[in-house]
């Protein structure tokens, strides 16, 4: 290997640590949110079809 190659993959792998470090949780609370807004979806659908009756 070339010198300063290995410090440079340490580095590298550092780097896509650090941002799934912060990235992660962004995207599963999004997943969550959007869960609930498709129950929240359904409930409305629900109470339209109750109340057009």
């Amino acid at each position: 290997m070339q010198p300063g190659k290995f410090d440079l993959i340490i580095l590298i792998l550092f780097f896509i640590g650090l941002q799934a470090w912060w990235l992660i949780p962004i995207i599963k609370r999004n997943n969550k949110m959007n869960e609930r807004g498709k129950d929240i979806r359904e409930e409305i659908k629900q109470l339209e079809r109750i109340f057009k009756k």
